[in-house]
């Protein structure tokens, strides 16, 4: 019986070797291998999400442009310095998400000076006796003579206009120009924790865009108070004609973000933005290992900022205005025929859906948005809506335009969320949903 046992052991060792042997030969996977195999495949085509892939990609060149226009005074119904740079980013993140190229922040109480601001002004003047009734009443300035005056520390406070200015005109420049274009200031206390916009023009010095951001140098520095760095391109002498006296070569050097600054062929004063446009579309070989020396006769030249939006098709950030009253949003408009839409945002209106083509009829006698524009403007209120600043507005007013009518001033007067369950809506909620609605009006341009 044992003699039996060890024969049966001994034929199922080899049965187990010769069935090993056979799949070698015959390359057939194992499930344990098979498993392993489906693995790999499925690792390599699984998506990765650990970076970013919503990378902004060019189309045609883009004449129009979307406009925001809203009051700085919905910074001061919160306290605290973060609570208002945290509304001012939220208002960035929206403009860059959405492609605004235009923000304009307007006073909407421009005849009335808060009197906790007008006791801050006098109490900052050295002097100043008397009660804040007694002050104010021999006072004659207008509130933007007296807002002037308010300190650099107390402008969240009370300023909230041009707090609200300074911190997006930051947010928009791309961190490697900041250092040279922004002194210190309260305002910008905290931007080590300012949200990041991350838009096209904030590039990093391994990507190549034929357009860049760029800030003028001192021709004898790289940056303030540095001297000149060993290889850095000195001012030539270049030979003229006969009986002729030599002249200098003419260029200003650029940070533009690369690994070195570049040449541009014209003389500008130094810590001036400028928007550079580089001859070759493809990076230059070596790229982005290159010299200063390479980098500095890269074949370079200033462009018009609105260039990589119309040529290139690019969004290349916003810019940011401040208007004293609602009507210099109009009036001082940068575009030589203006806005040709405006849009007025109040609870009071039409729902904005039942005004885009493709999403709702004309039914009603409404007039639907046009199929094309050249300069859009979306005009949002602050805590107490726009129909109060409207109202205030002394052009407006002798035009005979009231709180009632206030929906004149426009050519559309939309309701962005209609059936709203909270009392309110904030003005940073308002123009995440504003510009969210619109941007499937705005895609179809």
């Amino acid at each position: 019986m044992a003699k039996d046992e060890d024969k049966k052991s001994k034929k199922r060792k080899r049965d187990v070797v010769v069935h090993q042997e056979e799949t070698n030969n015959t390359d057939v996977a194992s499930p344990k291998r098979g498993r392993s195999a489906m693995n790999q495949n499925e690792a390599q085509n699984e998506l990765d999400t650990s970076k970013p892939s919503a990378v902004f990609q060019p189309k045609n060149g883009r004449p129009w442009t979307l406009s925001i226009a809203l009051p700085g005074s919905f910074i001061t119904n919160v306290s605290t310095y973060d609570q208002k740079a945290s509304l001012a980013c939220r208002i960035a993140r929206a403009c860059a998400v959405f492609c605004v190229d235009e923000i304009v922040v307007f006073d909407d109480d421009p005849h009335t000076i808060p009197q906790q601001t007008q006791q801050k002004v006098n109490s900052n003047n050295k002097g100043h006796k008397g009660s804040w009734s007694s002050v104010n009443k021999q006072t004659s300035k207008t509130k933007a003579e007296v807002l002037a005056e308010v300190s650099d520390i107390d402008e969240p406070w009370h300023n909230p206009d041009q707090f609200l200015f300074h911190v997006l005109s930051y947010l928009e420049t791309p961190p490697h120009l900041r250092r040279y274009l922004f002194q210190h200031h309260p305002n910008l206390k905290g931007a080590g924790s300012f949200t990041s916009l991350d838009m096209p023009h904030h590039m990093r010095a391994d990507e190549w865009c034929v357009y860049r951001e760029g800030v003028t140098l001192e021709n004898d520095s790289h940056s303030h108070g540095q001297q000149r760095e060993q290889g850095e391109p000195e001012k030539k002498k270049k030979k003229s004609k006969k009986g002729e006296k030599e002249k200098e070569d003419v260029f200003t050097m650029v940070e533009c973000g690369l690994s070195a600054p570049v040449r541009i062929p014209i003389e500008l004063p130094p810590y001036v933005r400028v928007t550079v446009k580089f001859a070759s579309q493809a990076p230059p070989p070596g790229f982005p290992n290159l010299s200063p020396d390479q980098v500095a006769n890269l074949e370079v030249e200033a462009t018009s900022p609105s260039d990589p939006r119309e040529e290139g098709g690019y969004y290349w950030g916003y810019t940011v205005r401040r208007a004293a009253t609602f009507s210099d949003i109009y009036t001082e408009s940068p575009f030589e025929n203006g806005y040709d839409i405006s849009i007025g945002t109040s609870e009071r209106g039409v729902p904005l859906k039942s005004l885009i083509p493709g999403l709702a009829s004309s039914k009603g006698g409404k007039q639907l948005l046009p199929l094309s524009f050249n300069h859009a403007v979306m005009v949002f209120g602050g805590v107490a809506g726009l129909e109060p600043a409207i109202a205030g507005d002394a052009t407006l007013a002798a035009n005979g335009i009231t709180k009632e009518t206030a929906g004149e001033a426009f050519d559309y007067w939309v309701n962005l969320a209609p059936g709203q369950g909270s009392r309110t809506i904030r003005t940073e909620e308002a123009v995440w949903i504003g510009l969210a609605g619109i941007r499937e009006y705005v895609g179809n341009m």
